[in-house]
């Protein structure tokens, strides 16, 4: 089944040529069992492929299953623990240390967001920092978490690979460090901010390179510091923060909560995901829930977080515009229809799954 160029972000950029549209449950269980083939456990292979699948769902195709042979790779190689033992190192009340055992980013981040609900259900606030760890995908996946049960969730993490200066600098030592704050809605998706500090995620980088499509020229420059639409080109040099200076302090910031709680790698402690297979990666996570009955009765802040909605919703809009969309609910609406009409993957990530599944003896997905 073929969609063609699709224009998901409505900023004019048709993101990739998606090619065959796959069931979302048959994607879920040939990702599930290339884990398992590589040495995880059924529930963790499953958790992780859950949240993949997930994040093409929602239209984040640069944290989903284009992820998997990268993941699988490092699993083989035991660059990643695949049966990693998450362990608490230091707590108190409302707060832990979680050491990840080298585990999959997506194991030991849902097992400290876990942990920090856990310790705001008797009312206050709880932080979960994280060490040790991996490359945990999309961080809304974790915030949502904790909007479950009416907490606003919070997760933030340090990239797995360098690949943006120092505002004014020419060495790379610092990642994108992606961050998101859910906030739960009264029968409706939490409001959901999820963003990389950078202008474009890499991994959306990764998959213009693989589909040979070209980048915004916002997006990256390549090695010599100069703009380019070329996303190989782009891949060799560094992505470019968001709003200049102000997303490299924001960068900075998200990857200095990441580690300096916990221990974690930072600046030239940061090894490359996709290059170095001999040592871990120490990637570091923090994670809050913040329930929102510690500060205000649970009725009134859903009445006020409706009236924001309709607000927010009914202001006067631009020339063109048909509706104004609170953060995360586009892609709240597109889960809900992909699991129905399935799972949009691109051509050559759907060659690399094939190619990859054939080596551990299993079918074709797509």
């Amino acid at each position: 089944m073929t969609a063609g160029n699709r224009d998901r972000e409505g900023d004019g950029v048709a993101d990739f040529d998606f090619e065959t549209v796959v069931d979302g449950g048959r994607l879920t269980a040939f990702c599930r069992d290339v884990f398992l083939r590589v040495g995880m456990e059924e529930a963790d292979a499953a958790l992780c492929a859950g949240s993949l699948v997930e994040a093409d769902m929602r239209g984040v195709a640069s944290h989903g299953v284009v992820r998997v042979p990268i993941y699988a790779e490092r699993l083989e190689r035991r660059a990643n623990n695949p049966r990693a033992t998450p362990r608490i190192v230091r707590e108190t009340r409302t707060t832990a240390v979680m050491d990840g055992d080298n585990g999959m980013g997506q194991v030991v981040g849902a097992r400290a967001m876990e942990l920090a609900v856990r310790k705001a259900r008797d009312g206050e606030p709880s932080w979960v920092s994280v060490r040790n760890s991996n490359h945990f995908g999309a961080a809304a996946w974790f915030a949502e978490i904790a909007t479950r049960e009416d907490m606003i969730g919070f997760a933030v993490t340090i990239g797995g690979i360098n690949h943006m200066v120092p505002w004014g600098g020419a060495e790379a030592l610092l990642g994108n460090n992606p961050f998101a704050i859910g906030m739960p809605m009264r029968g409706a998706a939490p409001m959901m901010l999820d963003m990389a500090c950078s202008v474009a995620a890499r991994g959306k980088i990764i998959v213009a390179a693989k589909e040979g499509t070209p980048i915004p020229a916002d997006w990256a420059v390549d090695r010599d510091g100069v703009p380019t639409t070329d996303a190989a080109r782009a891949l060799e040099g560094f992505v470019s923060p968001v709003g200049g200076p102000k997303g490299y302090a924001l960068t900075l910031t998200m990857g200095l909560l990441s580690t300096m709680l916990s221990g974690a790698a930072f600046g030239s402690e940061v090894t490359h995901m996709y290059e170095d297979f001999e040592r871990p990666q120490n990637i570091g996570h923090l994670f809050a829930a913040i329930p929102v009955g510690a500060f205000e009765d649970p009725g009134t802040y859903h009445d006020r977080m409706d009236k924001a909605a309709r607000e927010l919703r009914g202001a006067r809009r631009a020339p063109g515009v048909e509706r104004i969309h609170l953060p995360g609910e586009r892609e709240a609406a597109l889960l809900e229809a992909r699991r129905a009409s399935g799972v949009p993957v691109a051509a050559s990530v759907l060659e690399e799954l094939a190619e990859l599944g054939a080596r551990l003896g299993l079918e074709r997905v797509g």
